[in-house]
């Protein structure tokens, strides 16, 4: 198994994980084409589900070069799950047999969000865990109370302190569980723990996105009985989960995604192979309403861009809403669109903490609460800035990559947790990209 790369962000990383500051000589049109690896969150909720079964089962196109991939098997395999990588983008992982109550799990269980997934693994075998309280992106209130309330609804005792969470060993049952707002998270940990809990689940104001639908989707295969409807999840409890599936990562969308907005940014014609069109519906409708033209062709879509962008008035939500992840790949693409733009995110309220680095470059954004205007279309000029977290780094880049002269964006371990290979797709693109390594 590789190192696994730390998370914490300005710190200095572990051996193997790379991390500095990305150079950008920007203002020329991007051409080319692409092929995004396995989409990052769809992986980190496979990952866990495939530690439930009891034979081994093979997850294929794994994003492995990312940070936030690397800390959960890590994390998995502190536990006692089996974790074995087989190939460059292919992994192994089962219940295991090596659980030891009380054994610790890796403490940079603390420095990813993903982690709080392990808790309804966990709770589904039965086991006990401590588990630290979780990172990832800083974009506002995160908080668990989602999961916790899932996890106890279905018989789990948690306890919450300041050092984290412990979950207590124990048996589960069925349970009918309401969700305040449709959690993608506290969704995923509530499948986990009742695929093996004796009854009948019931998740109301689910999260469905197809992440989910492919978590869902691999359980089955492993002997879980789950049907998605809706905004609504049934699970039959099975007395185990014998695994032994084999399955593809779907496509990263959200990549998909930001080398579209960058085609539309530095007015280039981008090909994107093998994300359908349906994963990013809101997306292109969005780009489309800026001016930039798509085409679909097969699963691969076409950019192009030639006349000047228009500005847009974007709206984030749960499904079917444009994800809450696209908000700051868009405020960058507002920025290049001639007049007012708004961006409004009903998911996160502060997910803005990235806005001042992009004032750095002359950008002319005011925030209120949890929406944003934006006067596009002015003078920008080239800036030393930071990934400030994943979205916001890639924002920071996109907007360096349609202004004249070099930018530097430190921090760009950010970056690299959800986009491997990053400055190679931008070179293939045609894109002038160094990296300076720390």
């Amino acid at each position: 198994m590789p190192e696994s790369p730390m998370t914490q962000p300005d710190t200095a990383p572990a051996p193997g994980i790379r991390a500095g500051t990305l150079h950008i000589d920007g203002g020329r049109p991007l051409r080319g084409e692409i092929a995004p690896a396995g989409a990052k969150n769809a992986a980190l909720a496979l990952i866990v589900a495939a530690a439930l079964g009891e034979r081994p089962s093979v997850l294929r196109n794994v994003p492995l070069a990312l940070n936030d991939v690397q800390i959960l098997l890590r994390c998995l395999a502190s536990v006692g799950a089996h974790v074995k990588q087989i190939g460059p983008d292919a992994v192994e992982l089962g219940a295991g047999t090596g659980y030891a109550p009380g054994k610790p799990v890796d403490p940079d269980a603390a420095r990813i969000r993903p982690s709080l997934l392990m808790l309804g693994r966990a709770a589904a075998l039965g086991q006990g865990l401590a588990l630290p309280q979780s990172g990832g992106c800083s974009i506002g209130d995160r908080g668990h109370d989602l999961h916790v309330m899932a996890l106890r609804a279905l018989g789990a005792t948690v306890d919450e302190s300041e050092a984290g969470l412990l979950l207590h060993e124990g048996r589960l049952r069925g349970a009918d569980i309401s969700f305040r707002l449709p959690t993608t998270g506290g969704t995923e940990n509530a499948l986990l723990a009742a695929v093996l809990a004796p009854g009948d689940t019931v998740l109301r104001n689910a999260n469905t996105r197809p992440e989910i639908r492919q978590m869902a989707e691999l359980l089955n295969r492993m002997g879980a009985q789950i049907t998605l409807g809706g905004r609504v999840a049934r699970v039959t409890g099975v007395p185990r989960l014998p695994g032994g599936a084999d399955m593809a990562v779907m496509p990263g969308w959200d990549e998909a995604v930001t080398y579209l907005v960058a085609g539309a940014i530095t007015g280039g014609e981008i090909r994107v192979k093998g994300v359908p069109a349906s994963y990013v519906h809101w997306d292109l409708l969005y780009l489309r309403e800026a001016g930039a033209q798509i085409f679909e062709w097969g699963d691969d879509l076409f950019l192009t861009r030639k006349e000047p962008l228009r500005p847009i008035d974007v709206m984030t939500g749960p499904p079917p809403s444009l994800n809450s992840d696209m908000q700051p790949i868009f405020a960058a693409l507002t920025l290049f669109c001639t007049g007012d733009s708004t961006l409004t995110d009903n998911r996160f309220q502060d997910r803005f903490q990235y806005v001042d680095e992009l004032r750095k470059f002359g950008a002319l954004v005011d925030v209120f609460g949890n929406s944003a205007l934006i006067e596009g279309g002015k003078p920008l000029r080239p800036a030393d800035v930071r990934a400030t977290d994943l979205r916001g780094g890639a924002a920071a880049a996109l907007v360096a990559l349609g202004v004249a002269g070099r930018s530097t964006i430190g921090n760009c371990y950010q970056i690299y947790r959800g986009y491997p290979e990053f400055e190679d797709k931008l070179r293939a693109l045609g894109a002038s990209v160094s990296v300076t390594e720390t």
